[in-house]
């Protein structure tokens, strides 16, 4: 309750009365009061003092505000004074009287000297102090009770959420946003917002029966994430990245991984690359993280002809006749880099306008807005993005990756642990679009458009152990 000024008053009054009294009497006139009580009786005093450095008035003002605080050593002696009935100089009593302007007080205002403990303000109970934030050693304890699965779960992406096993998970406290999961131990990290740039992280495992744990909580700002984990660990960044098991806080080319009960680790990828914002793989199982390559870093980007070269190089990737490695994976342990030859310029989405129909088969437009996007004007997905064009998973340990790389006429598979690769699927006339998925059984599926009908791989592994291996091209 904040300290009014008749409060303050009181408390000034109270102390001359006892400050003046304790002269003429050998017991301290405070033995009614426990040391408890004593010590809450200074503690209110002591915040008179403070108050009334920022409230000016005039002096001999009856509600007090022309008082002037005590010194430093009067506040010493008076405390000790409050505590044993002694203030080492006992002439700084008189000192204190005149100095909190009692002497200018009406006398109605004193308070007496005989005060029952009835009329004095009892010691309110503290409120009871913050947990102190949870080690790392408790976290992991947390989700050491969570039951390891005898098989895996299916995951499958929406717009705004995810399904777990066909059923779509849900939070109460907001909308999820973003989120990462491993197929293969039902582990997932989402970001749920609740509230205009705020935001909670939690950490669960599917079909365990146990609640999610809050790992974090997060505020975006002006571009700018800001994370406070539950064990108090504190990362600023431009993207906040949930992950299977915990998350990462992006700036540039660096980052800083958390994983809840075991820590951070920061690390850093090449001046060339940033870390991609989007991340469709199993970074916690596999760990490996996607860079996209910086801007700047393509050759003459800063001029026409420059950006015109860019451009035939981006047409002459999509049609699969040249190289334009702008995406790579980084094993974030041991800083191994894979480089996938997916042109940058292949995840904007081209909105035609001010279009005039010229006959039945064409059009004439005269604008052309380019911008990226995950998704087609119409909805459908824009499958020439990097996010729908690289997976990358952990079959019982080795890391997976499947992807549709140079052009779209193949899909193709890797160990990215031995760098055996694979074709999947191939079409002189181009894959309209594949989906690469990891079931219960822990098999990686992929199925791809072939013109006008599909056709599946149920387990990528073995076909990749199995089949002829497609070099990499250099």
């Amino acid at each position: 309750m904040p300290l009014t000024v008749g409060r303050a008053f009181k408390l000034y009054a109270l102390a001359a009365s006892l400050s003046l009294s304790a002269l003429a009497h050998a017991a301290h006139p405070l033995d009614f009061l426990t040391p408890e009580q004593r010590v809450f009786m200074m503690n209110k005093f002591l915040q008179s003092q403070e108050e009334l450095k920022g409230r000016p008035g005039q002096a001999g003002a009856v509600d007090g505000s022309g008082a002037t605080p005590l010194t430093p050593e009067q506040r010493v002696k008076l405390l000790n004074w409050f505590v044993t009935g002694k203030s080492g100089d006992e002439s700084v009593a008189a000192d204190a009287a005149a100095s909190v302007g009692v002497h200018k007080l009406p006398a109605a205002a004193v308070l007496p000297l005989a005060v029952s403990a009835a009329s004095v303000p009892q010691p309110a109970v503290p409120p009871p102090a913050s947990a102190a934030a949870p080690g790392e050693a408790d976290i992991a304890a947390l989700f050491d009770k969570w039951p390891a699965l005898t098989q895996g779960v299916s995951f499958e992406r929406f717009r705004d959420g995810f399904a777990i096993d066909g059923a779509r998970y849900l939070d109460p406290e907001g909308r999820i946003t973003s989120y990462g999961f491993d197929a293969s131990t039902g582990d997932f990290t989402y970001l749920a917002q609740t509230g205009a740039g705020q935001f909670v992280l939690k950490s669960g495992r599917a079909a365990s029966g146990a609640e999610p744990i809050e790992i974090a909580k997060a505020e975006s700002r002006g571009g700018m994430w800001s994370v406070v984990s539950a064990s108090g660990k504190k990362f600023s960044g431009q993207r906040l990245i949930p992950l299977a098991r915990g998350f990462i806080v992006a700036r540039d080319n660096t980052g800083y991984r958390y994983v809840p009960g075991k820590g951070m680790t920061s690390f850093a990828a090449p001046e060339a690359f940033s870390i991609a914002s989007l991340q469709s793989g199993n970074v916690s199982g596999t760990g490996y993280l996607l860079l996209e390559r910086n801007p700047e870093q393509q050759a003459g980007a800063n001029n026409s002809l420059g950006a015109l070269i860019g451009s035939v190089k981006a047409l002459g990737s999509t049609l699969g006749m040249t190289r334009k490695d702008d995406y790579a994976l980084l094993n974030i342990d041991n800083r191994k880099l894979v480089p996938i030859n997916i042109a940058i310029e292949d995840k904007q989405v081209q909105i035609m306008s001010a279009c005039r129909q010229r006959n039945f088969m064409m059009a004439e437009c005269q604008r052309m807005d380019s911008y990226e996007s995950l998704f087609q004007a119409n909805g459908a997905p824009n499958m020439t993005h990097y996010f729908w064009r690289i997976n990358w998973f952990n079959a019982e340990g080795r890391p997976i990756l499947v992807s549709q790389e140079g052009g779209l006429t193949q899909v193709v598979a890797a160990d990215l642990g031995s760098g055996q690769k694979t074709a999947l699927f191939e079409r002189a006339m181009g894959i309209a679009s594949f989906s690469a998925v990891q079931g219960k059984d822990g098999k990686i599926a992929v199925t791809a458009q072939m013109g006008f009908s599909s056709e599946k791989k149920e387990d990528v592994v073995t076909l990749l152990d199995a089949a002829p291996v497609v070099a990499a091209a250099k």
